[in-house]
Protein backbone atom coordinates (compact mmCIF):
# COMPACT_ATOMS: atom_id res chain seq x y z
CA UNK A 1 0.00 0.00 0.00
CA UNK A 2 2.53 2.32 0.75
CA UNK A 3 4.56 1.90 -2.84
CA UNK A 4 0.79 3.19 -4.49
CA UNK A 5 0.92 6.06 -2.32
CA UNK A 6 4.05 7.66 -3.42
CA UNK A 7 3.64 7.11 -7.56
CA UNK A 8 0.68 10.00 -6.83
CA UNK A 9 3.47 12.72 -6.55
CA UNK A 10 5.41 11.00 -9.47
CA UNK A 11 2.70 11.63 -11.95
CA UNK A 12 1.86 14.82 -10.81
CA UNK A 13 5.52 15.99 -11.53
CA UNK A 14 5.67 14.57 -14.98
CA UNK A 15 2.51 16.31 -15.62
CA UNK A 16 3.72 19.83 -14.72
CA UNK A 17 6.96 19.32 -16.47
CA UNK A 18 4.76 18.22 -19.88
CA UNK A 19 2.74 21.24 -19.43
CA UNK A 20 5.87 23.62 -19.09
CA UNK A 21 7.32 22.06 -22.17
CA UNK A 22 3.82 22.87 -24.06
CA UNK A 23 3.93 26.50 -22.58
CA UNK A 24 7.32 26.75 -23.97
CA UNK A 25 7.41 25.03 -27.35
CA UNK A 26 3.82 26.98 -27.72
CA UNK A 27 6.17 30.54 -26.79
CA UNK A 28 8.42 29.42 -29.32
CA UNK A 29 6.03 28.78 -32.39
CA UNK A 30 5.00 32.17 -31.51
CA UNK A 31 8.25 33.99 -31.26
CA UNK A 32 9.33 32.75 -34.50
CA UNK A 33 6.08 33.14 -36.32
CA UNK A 34 5.80 37.08 -34.95
CA UNK A 35 9.70 36.84 -36.50
CA UNK A 36 8.72 35.20 -39.53
CA UNK A 37 6.45 38.28 -39.72
CA UNK A 38 8.61 40.83 -38.72
CA UNK A 39 10.98 39.58 -41.28
CA UNK A 40 8.78 39.73 -44.25
CA UNK A 41 7.92 43.42 -43.23
CA UNK A 42 10.98 44.41 -43.15
CA UNK A 43 11.76 42.87 -46.72
CA UNK A 44 8.88 44.02 -47.86
CA UNK A 45 9.82 47.55 -46.44
CA UNK A 46 13.39 47.15 -48.01
CA UNK A 47 11.94 46.46 -51.53
CA UNK A 48 9.13 48.98 -51.81
CA UNK A 49 12.30 51.50 -51.02
CA UNK A 50 14.49 50.16 -53.39
CA UNK A 51 11.68 50.19 -55.84
CA UNK A 52 11.07 53.76 -54.94
CA UNK A 53 14.62 54.47 -55.47
CA UNK A 54 14.73 52.74 -58.40
CA UNK A 55 11.69 55.13 -59.97
CA UNK A 56 13.26 58.22 -58.10
CA UNK A 57 16.55 57.46 -60.36
CA UNK A 58 14.34 56.66 -63.23
CA UNK A 59 12.52 59.74 -62.47
CA UNK A 60 16.03 61.47 -62.75
CA UNK A 61 17.17 59.84 -65.51
CA UNK A 62 13.76 61.08 -67.56
CA UNK A 63 14.62 64.88 -66.03
CA UNK A 64 18.19 64.53 -67.68
CA UNK A 65 17.08 63.86 -71.35
CA UNK A 66 14.58 66.35 -70.84
CA UNK A 67 17.02 68.98 -70.12
CA UNK A 68 19.92 67.64 -72.83
CA UNK A 69 16.52 68.23 -75.19
CA UNK A 70 15.82 71.70 -74.26
CA UNK A 71 19.73 72.93 -74.62
CA UNK A 72 21.67 74.02 -77.92
CA UNK A 73 23.80 71.50 -78.89
CA UNK A 74 26.79 73.12 -78.65
CA UNK A 75 25.99 73.58 -75.12
CA UNK A 76 25.77 70.12 -73.58
CA UNK A 77 28.57 69.58 -71.35
CA UNK A 78 28.98 72.78 -69.63
CA UNK A 79 29.53 71.99 -65.82
CA UNK A 80 32.63 69.54 -65.75
CA UNK A 81 32.43 66.96 -63.01
CA UNK A 82 34.30 64.13 -61.64
CA UNK A 83 33.35 61.21 -63.96
CA UNK A 84 32.00 57.95 -62.71
CA UNK A 85 34.25 54.80 -62.10
CA UNK A 86 35.20 52.74 -65.57
CA UNK A 87 35.38 56.51 -67.61
CA UNK A 88 38.68 57.86 -66.93
CA UNK A 89 40.75 59.34 -69.44
CA UNK A 90 41.29 62.39 -71.15
CA UNK A 91 38.92 61.77 -74.09
CA UNK A 92 36.06 61.77 -71.73
CA UNK A 93 34.00 64.78 -70.78
CA UNK A 94 31.63 64.56 -67.69
CA UNK A 95 29.40 66.83 -66.85
CA UNK A 96 26.78 67.19 -64.16
CA UNK A 97 23.24 68.57 -65.35
CA UNK A 98 22.36 70.33 -62.21
CA UNK A 99 19.04 68.40 -61.85
CA UNK A 100 16.26 70.19 -59.84
CA UNK A 101 13.94 68.68 -57.29
CA UNK A 102 11.13 66.40 -58.64
CA UNK A 103 8.28 67.89 -57.23
CA UNK A 104 6.11 64.45 -56.78
CA UNK A 105 9.09 63.28 -54.92
CA UNK A 106 10.57 65.90 -52.56
CA UNK A 107 12.18 63.71 -50.62
CA UNK A 108 14.59 62.42 -53.03
CA UNK A 109 18.06 63.89 -53.99
CA UNK A 110 18.31 63.55 -57.74
CA UNK A 111 21.32 64.06 -59.72
CA UNK A 112 22.58 62.88 -63.09
CA UNK A 113 26.05 63.05 -65.09
CA UNK A 114 26.16 63.35 -68.69
CA UNK A 115 29.65 61.19 -69.82
CA UNK A 116 30.80 61.57 -73.22
CA UNK A 117 33.72 60.22 -75.93
CA UNK A 118 35.33 63.43 -77.46
CA UNK A 119 37.29 61.32 -79.83
CA UNK A 120 35.31 58.48 -80.76
CA UNK A 121 31.31 59.34 -80.46
CA UNK A 122 30.62 62.95 -79.30
CA UNK A 123 27.39 62.78 -80.98
CA UNK A 124 26.42 59.47 -77.94
CA UNK A 125 25.99 60.58 -74.59
CA UNK A 126 25.80 57.94 -71.44
CA UNK A 127 23.49 59.45 -68.67
CA UNK A 128 24.63 58.33 -65.22
CA UNK A 129 21.01 59.34 -63.00
CA UNK A 130 21.15 58.40 -59.46
CA UNK A 131 18.80 59.24 -56.35
CA UNK A 132 18.81 58.80 -52.50
CA UNK A 133 16.05 58.18 -50.40
CA UNK A 134 15.86 60.98 -47.66
CA UNK A 135 15.57 59.10 -43.73
CA UNK A 136 16.13 56.05 -45.79
CA UNK A 137 19.38 53.97 -46.35
CA UNK A 138 17.95 53.60 -49.73
CA UNK A 139 19.60 54.41 -53.14
CA UNK A 140 19.93 53.81 -56.85
CA UNK A 141 21.46 54.41 -60.39
CA UNK A 142 20.37 53.74 -63.78
CA UNK A 143 22.34 54.21 -67.24
CA UNK A 144 20.91 55.08 -70.87
CA UNK A 145 22.59 56.59 -73.45
CA UNK A 146 21.14 58.86 -76.41
CA UNK A 147 22.45 59.90 -79.60
CA UNK A 148 22.25 63.84 -79.22
CA UNK A 149 22.35 66.56 -82.12
CA UNK A 150 26.26 67.64 -81.03
CA UNK A 151 27.39 67.13 -84.40
CA UNK A 152 25.49 66.75 -87.82
CA UNK A 153 26.71 63.12 -89.96
CA UNK A 154 29.12 63.76 -92.76
CA UNK A 155 27.98 62.73 -96.17
CA UNK A 156 29.40 59.34 -97.17
CA UNK A 157 32.01 59.10 -100.02
CA UNK A 158 32.92 56.36 -102.15
CA UNK A 159 35.98 57.78 -102.75
CA UNK A 160 36.94 61.53 -101.59
CA UNK A 161 39.10 63.64 -103.73
CA UNK A 162 42.84 64.51 -102.41
CA UNK A 163 42.06 68.43 -102.99
CA UNK A 164 38.37 69.90 -102.79
CA UNK A 165 37.98 73.85 -104.24
CA UNK A 166 35.64 76.34 -104.81
CA UNK A 167 37.31 77.60 -108.01
CA UNK A 168 40.09 77.78 -109.80
CA UNK A 169 43.53 76.81 -109.26
CA UNK A 170 47.21 78.22 -110.92
CA UNK A 171 50.63 77.46 -110.00
CA UNK A 172 53.13 79.99 -108.99
CA UNK A 173 56.41 80.25 -110.80
CA UNK A 174 59.03 77.10 -109.46
CA UNK A 175 56.05 76.30 -107.30
CA UNK A 176 56.85 72.81 -105.31
CA UNK A 177 53.38 71.45 -105.18
CA UNK A 178 52.13 67.49 -105.30
CA UNK A 179 48.62 66.48 -105.31
CA UNK A 180 48.26 62.56 -105.29
CA UNK A 181 44.56 60.80 -104.98
CA UNK A 182 43.41 57.61 -103.33
CA UNK A 183 45.02 54.18 -104.91
CA UNK A 184 44.19 50.83 -105.15
CA UNK A 185 47.73 50.31 -102.77
CA UNK A 186 46.59 52.73 -99.91
CA UNK A 187 49.68 54.93 -100.42
CA UNK A 188 49.48 58.16 -102.35
CA UNK A 189 51.19 58.94 -105.61
CA UNK A 190 52.01 54.78 -105.68
CA UNK A 191 49.41 52.30 -107.90
CA UNK A 192 46.46 53.07 -109.57
CA UNK A 193 44.24 55.71 -108.92
CA UNK A 194 40.64 55.20 -108.10
CA UNK A 195 39.82 58.54 -107.02
CA UNK A 196 39.92 62.30 -108.27
CA UNK A 197 42.93 64.56 -107.56
CA UNK A 198 41.00 67.26 -107.65
CA UNK A 199 37.23 68.17 -107.58
CA UNK A 200 36.00 71.84 -107.66
CA UNK A 201 32.11 73.13 -107.19
CA UNK A 202 32.62 76.29 -109.48
CA UNK A 203 34.54 76.53 -112.86
CA UNK A 204 34.54 79.90 -115.24
CA UNK A 205 32.07 80.04 -117.56
CA UNK A 206 34.40 81.61 -120.62
CA UNK A 207 31.94 81.48 -123.24
CA UNK A 208 28.93 82.25 -121.02
CA UNK A 209 26.45 79.55 -122.88
CA UNK A 210 25.41 78.63 -119.14
CA UNK A 211 27.62 74.83 -119.60
CA UNK A 212 31.22 73.97 -118.65
CA UNK A 213 33.18 71.81 -121.33
CA UNK A 214 35.96 69.97 -120.45
CA UNK A 215 38.21 72.34 -122.20
CA UNK A 216 36.76 75.31 -119.45
CA UNK A 217 37.84 72.39 -116.92
CA UNK A 218 40.97 71.95 -117.40
CA UNK A 219 41.97 75.80 -118.13
CA UNK A 220 40.45 76.33 -114.53
CA UNK A 221 42.00 73.46 -112.87
CA UNK A 222 45.42 73.97 -114.01
CA UNK A 223 48.34 71.76 -112.09
CA UNK A 224 50.66 70.50 -114.10
CA UNK A 225 51.50 66.77 -114.81
CA UNK A 226 54.52 67.32 -112.14
CA UNK A 227 51.99 68.43 -110.01
CA UNK A 228 50.28 65.24 -109.93
CA UNK A 229 52.26 62.74 -110.33
CA UNK A 230 50.18 60.11 -109.15
CA UNK A 231 47.40 61.04 -111.92
CA UNK A 232 44.02 60.92 -110.98
CA UNK A 233 40.91 63.08 -112.52
CA UNK A 234 40.59 66.61 -112.37
CA UNK A 235 36.67 66.59 -111.84
CA UNK A 236 34.21 69.76 -112.02
CA UNK A 237 30.51 70.49 -112.52
CA UNK A 238 29.01 70.55 -115.93
CA UNK A 239 26.95 73.39 -115.58
CA UNK A 240 27.42 77.16 -115.33
CA UNK A 241 26.58 78.28 -111.30
CA UNK A 242 27.15 81.71 -109.64
CA UNK A 243 29.75 81.90 -106.94
CA UNK A 244 28.25 84.58 -105.20
CA UNK A 245 26.84 84.96 -102.76
CA UNK A 246 28.92 82.07 -101.50
CA UNK A 247 26.94 79.07 -100.20
CA UNK A 248 30.23 77.04 -99.21
CA UNK A 249 29.44 73.86 -101.48
CA UNK A 250 32.88 72.92 -100.92
CA UNK A 251 32.61 72.96 -97.16
CA UNK A 252 29.00 71.48 -97.16
CA UNK A 253 30.24 68.74 -99.68
CA UNK A 254 32.74 67.03 -97.06
CA UNK A 255 31.01 67.94 -94.09
CA UNK A 256 27.53 68.01 -94.91
CA UNK A 257 25.52 69.96 -92.72
CA UNK A 258 27.64 69.77 -89.74
CA UNK A 259 27.60 73.35 -88.56
CA UNK A 260 30.45 76.25 -87.20
CA UNK A 261 28.99 75.63 -83.57
CA UNK A 262 29.44 72.31 -83.72
CA UNK A 263 32.57 72.13 -84.90
CA UNK A 264 33.76 75.12 -82.41
CA UNK A 265 32.01 73.36 -79.47
CA UNK A 266 33.66 69.84 -80.03
CA UNK A 267 37.38 72.03 -80.45
CA UNK A 268 36.34 73.65 -77.15
CA UNK A 269 35.41 70.49 -75.22
CA UNK A 270 38.67 68.85 -76.29
CA UNK A 271 41.18 71.38 -75.58
CA UNK A 272 38.77 72.31 -72.03
CA UNK A 273 39.56 68.17 -71.53
CA UNK A 274 43.26 68.78 -72.12
CA UNK A 275 43.57 66.82 -74.97
CA UNK A 276 46.83 68.37 -77.31
CA UNK A 277 48.60 66.51 -80.08
CA UNK A 278 51.09 65.28 -77.03
CA UNK A 279 48.53 63.93 -75.37
CA UNK A 280 47.58 59.70 -75.30
CA UNK A 281 45.21 59.60 -76.75
CA UNK A 282 45.91 63.21 -78.96
CA UNK A 283 43.57 66.03 -79.91
CA UNK A 284 41.65 65.44 -82.88
CA UNK A 285 39.59 68.53 -83.97
CA UNK A 286 40.88 72.03 -84.19
CA UNK A 287 38.49 75.11 -84.77
CA UNK A 288 41.32 77.77 -85.79
CA UNK A 289 40.32 81.99 -85.35
CA UNK A 290 43.35 83.17 -85.81
CA UNK A 291 45.19 84.26 -88.61
CA UNK A 292 48.56 83.39 -87.80
CA UNK A 293 50.01 80.71 -89.82
CA UNK A 294 50.40 76.90 -88.28
CA UNK A 295 53.37 75.52 -87.18
CA UNK A 296 52.39 72.17 -85.19
CA UNK A 297 52.26 69.11 -86.85
CA UNK A 298 49.32 67.04 -85.46
CA UNK A 299 47.10 64.05 -86.13
CA UNK A 300 47.93 60.29 -86.49
CA UNK A 301 47.20 57.50 -88.42
CA UNK A 302 45.09 55.75 -85.75
CA UNK A 303 43.51 60.18 -84.52
CA UNK A 304 43.50 61.74 -87.88
CA UNK A 305 43.17 65.70 -87.14
CA UNK A 306 40.43 68.00 -88.38
CA UNK A 307 41.70 71.78 -88.61
CA UNK A 308 39.47 74.46 -89.34
CA UNK A 309 40.43 77.90 -90.27
CA UNK A 310 37.40 79.75 -90.14
CA UNK A 311 36.17 82.83 -91.80
CA UNK A 312 37.82 85.03 -89.02
CA UNK A 313 40.99 83.82 -88.94
CA UNK A 314 40.57 83.96 -93.42
CA UNK A 315 39.24 87.60 -92.62
CA UNK A 316 42.35 89.36 -94.60
CA UNK A 317 44.42 86.18 -95.58
CA UNK A 318 44.00 82.56 -94.73
CA UNK A 319 47.06 81.06 -92.50
CA UNK A 320 49.16 79.43 -94.15
CA UNK A 321 50.90 75.83 -92.69
CA UNK A 322 54.62 75.75 -92.20
CA UNK A 323 57.01 74.16 -94.43
CA UNK A 324 58.11 71.46 -92.16
CA UNK A 325 54.64 70.49 -91.01
CA UNK A 326 52.84 68.13 -91.22
CA UNK A 327 49.03 67.25 -91.05
CA UNK A 328 47.41 63.67 -90.69
CA UNK A 329 43.78 64.28 -91.69
CA UNK A 330 41.75 67.29 -93.36
CA UNK A 331 42.35 70.93 -93.42
CA UNK A 332 39.82 73.25 -94.24
CA UNK A 333 39.86 76.67 -94.78
CA UNK A 334 36.76 78.98 -94.87
CA UNK A 335 38.23 81.55 -97.48
CA UNK A 336 34.58 82.88 -98.49
CA UNK A 337 34.79 82.30 -102.50
CA UNK A 338 37.82 85.05 -102.42
CA UNK A 339 40.56 83.84 -104.24
CA UNK A 340 43.02 86.82 -103.02
CA UNK A 341 42.98 85.00 -99.14
CA UNK A 342 44.43 82.03 -101.00
CA UNK A 343 46.29 83.80 -103.34
CA UNK A 344 50.54 82.38 -103.30
CA UNK A 345 49.10 79.99 -100.05
CA UNK A 346 51.98 77.88 -98.87
CA UNK A 347 51.87 74.32 -96.72
CA UNK A 348 54.08 71.67 -95.36
CA UNK A 349 51.96 67.87 -96.26
CA UNK A 350 48.77 67.02 -95.67
CA UNK A 351 48.13 63.27 -95.86
CA UNK A 352 44.10 63.40 -96.08
CA UNK A 353 42.06 66.10 -97.90
CA UNK A 354 42.62 69.95 -98.23
CA UNK A 355 39.17 71.79 -98.86
CA UNK A 356 39.57 75.07 -99.45
CA UNK A 357 35.96 77.37 -99.86
CA UNK A 358 37.52 79.49 -103.25
CA UNK A 359 40.30 78.91 -105.81
CA UNK A 360 43.75 78.37 -105.21
CA UNK A 361 45.68 81.15 -107.44
CA UNK A 362 49.58 81.21 -107.81
CA UNK A 363 49.88 78.43 -105.52
CA UNK A 364 53.29 78.25 -104.17
CA UNK A 365 54.04 74.82 -102.03
CA UNK A 366 52.38 71.96 -100.57
CA UNK A 367 51.58 68.21 -100.59
CA UNK A 368 48.06 66.83 -100.38
CA UNK A 369 48.20 63.02 -100.25
CA UNK A 370 45.08 61.64 -100.23
CA UNK A 371 44.46 59.02 -97.27
CA UNK A 372 41.41 56.80 -96.80
CA UNK A 373 41.25 57.06 -93.37
CA UNK A 374 41.59 61.41 -94.10
CA UNK A 375 38.25 61.91 -92.78
CA UNK A 376 37.68 59.62 -89.63
CA UNK A 377 38.03 63.05 -87.44
CA UNK A 378 34.63 63.80 -87.83
CA UNK A 379 33.25 61.20 -89.88
CA UNK A 380 31.05 59.29 -87.45
CA UNK A 381 29.09 56.59 -86.81
CA UNK A 382 25.32 57.20 -87.13
CA UNK A 383 23.02 53.71 -87.46
CA UNK A 384 20.79 53.74 -90.18
CA UNK A 385 17.18 55.32 -89.71
CA UNK A 386 18.84 57.53 -87.02
CA UNK A 387 17.46 61.63 -86.64
CA UNK A 388 20.51 63.57 -86.09
CA UNK A 389 18.74 66.91 -85.35
CA UNK A 390 17.01 65.40 -82.44
CA UNK A 391 17.52 63.60 -78.94
CA UNK A 392 17.05 60.41 -79.30
CA UNK A 393 17.32 57.00 -77.07
CA UNK A 394 19.54 54.31 -78.35
CA UNK A 395 17.86 50.99 -77.66
CA UNK A 396 18.92 48.31 -75.06
CA UNK A 397 21.49 51.18 -73.74
CA UNK A 398 19.33 51.03 -70.59
CA UNK A 399 20.88 49.39 -67.37
CA UNK A 400 20.98 49.64 -63.65
CA UNK A 401 23.30 48.87 -61.35
CA UNK A 402 25.18 49.51 -57.54
CA UNK A 403 25.58 53.13 -57.05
Amino acid sequence: MTRHRNLHPQRGAITVLVAIGLVILASLTSFYSARSVLMDQLASQNHARTTQARLAAEAALAGAQALLNGLPSQEVLTRPATCPQGWSGLQWACSDLGLAPHPGLPQAQLSAIAVRDLLLSPHVITLHARARINGQNSQALVRESVFAPTVAPAPRLAAPAALVLNGCISEAAAATVRVCPLTSQGDACVGTAYGPAVLTHWVTDTNRDGSISSTEKNACLALSARSLPGGGSKNGPDTAAAHTPCQRAAWRSVLGDITDAQLQAWSNAQERNGLTAQTTPPRTIYWIDSPADWQQSVGTASHPALLAFSAKACALRCPRIGPGVRIHGSVLLDSGCNDDKMRGWQAGTIEGQLVVESGLPEWQSGNVLARPDGRKAYDLNWPQGIDATRLQRINGSWSEGAP
